[in-house]
């Protein structure tokens, strides 16, 4: 049966905001999205989407009759149900969540609600907050602006859990819609709207605001606990003769206590979610005076992978030679690199006086502490490098061996060079002569 149509409002149309809209829109509903940025909404209403996320752009153009994009909150909120809050909560020193945007967002809502509200609405935190957050200071400011119809005025905390280049297959293929609820009403009201973007069954798990705050920094935390765990065991391996790392950990995801996902050997962990959510983790449970002791772990393992990378490189060539950097990004499928392990690889390498070249798909520009040359897969030619290092396993950097010559040696932290054999390959956790 076809989903109800709803006048829906989601304020933040940055990286996670507009698929939320276009996927909304593509479910049939009536969506304003509302940004401060003059600029990326003019570009999102001309169907522009000025970064890498396959198939936003044809999802907006396709539903643009179900779409108003606009800078101000004006006139947004006239007989809407319910509004999704998907702004930036960035890092501050302490590992903590800064809720400022958050707290303009709602407030601004409140206000507009105040004005207009005839029924009830619903108002959403997306973004990712500290526990406590939304029934605290968010849940007080929003009701502050909306004075006299506060009572009218639900929240509810349903954070995404999403991958940058992935945005809009996450959304519509989720493994769980995660709600936290203060009342029946308002999760039931927020379960249809979710489960309207979806085309699979879904786990939909109700909890309340606390636990869903809970749950969402930890499953990150577990996340990165599995990716560190699996570099352990390759560090482990390189030291073991015999041992590849791959054959370990896959035989270990077999086991259906553990499970194969995230459980390979690559590099550490990056981007603007698993890093900052582990931190975060950490900081809210020392807050309770419960030890963090894994979030520590799982974090200094990650920190040392450059270093053990550098000694990788040093082992198969001199500093002074000229190598390659493959992928810039943190992951495939973006131009984001934030945390990126290639980016703190760079900085180092050239520290230790190598000279680097870059190729990637999406990045174009890096600053760093020399000039870097970046190349995409298409206007890279064949060079002098001594080595080639494979940081993003992107399918479209699936032929740069071909295109290098045989005497470079291949340094493949992520497995996508196997089958090429015309030149000295070394894949990350398998064994190595230590030296």
């Amino acid at each position: 049966m076809a989903p109800t149509q709803k006048n829906l409002v989601v304020v933040g149309c940055g990286k996670l905001g507009a698929p939320l809209v276009a996927c909304l829109a593509n479910a049939g509903h009536k969506v304003v999205g509302i940004d401060v940025s003059k600029e990326l909404i003019e570009n999102l209403d001309a169907g522009v989407v000025t970064w890498n996320e396959p198939g936003l752009a044809e999802l907006i153009t396709k539903n643009k009759k179900n779409i108003i994009f606009q800078e101000n909150y004006d006139g947004a909120f006239k007989n809407t149900e319910a509004t999704f809050i998907i702004v930036p909560t960035p890092s501050v020193a302490s590992g903590e969540f800064s809720n400022k945007f958050v707290l303009d967002a709602v407030s601004k809502v409140g206000k507009e609600l105040a004005n207009t509200l005839q029924t009830k609405h619903l108002v959403v935190i997306v973004s990712t907050v500290m526990p406590g957050s939304t029934q605290g200071e968010i849940k007080k400011a929003l009701h502050n602006a909306a004075g006299s119809v506060a009572k009218s005025v639900k929240i509810c905390y349903s954070p995404e859990f999403i991958a940058l280049g992935t945005v809009i297959k996450n959304m519509q293929f989720p493994d769980m819609v995660l709600i936290g609820e203060e009342e029946k009403d308002s999760g039931d009201l927020l379960a249809e709207i979710s489960l309207s973007i979806v085309k699979n069954q879904p786990n939909v798990m109700r909890l309340s605001i606390s636990e869903a705050e809970i749950c969402k920094i930890a499953i990150n935390s577990f996340v990165t606990t599995k990716i560190s765990f699996s570099n352990q065991i390759s560090e482990i391996c390189e030291r073991t003769s015999g041992a590849s790392a791959q054959r370990v950990l896959l035989a270990i995801g077999a086991d259906s206590r553990i499970g194969r996902s995230y459980l390979s050997a690559g590099t550490g962990f990056g981007g603007p979610c698993f890093p900052r959510d582990n931190r975060a983790f950490r900081k809210y449970s020392n807050s309770l005076g419960v030890d963090a002791d894994l979030s520590i772990a799982t974090d200094s393992i990650n920190v040392r992978q450059d270093q053990r990378i550098i000694r990788l490189i040093e082992a198969k060539v001199t500093p002074g030679s000229k190598i390659l950097v493959v992928g810039l990004s943190y992951k495939p499928d973006t131009d984001v690199i934030e945390e990126s392990p290639a980016v703190a690889f760079i900085e180092k390498a050239l520290q230790a006086g190598y000279l680097v070249d870059a190729v990637d798909d999406h990045v174009k520009n890096l600053q760093t502490t020399h000039a870097l040359k970046i190349f995409t897969p298409d206007s890279l030619e064949t060079s002098d490098y001594s080595a080639a290092i494979l940081f993003v396993p992107s399918k479209s950097y699936i032929d740069i061996p071909r295109i290098l010559d045989s005497e470079t040696k291949l340094i493949d932290l992520w497995g996508l060079w196997e089958d090429t054999f015309n030149h000295d390959y070394t894949r990350l956790g398998d064994f190595f002569e230590v030296k």
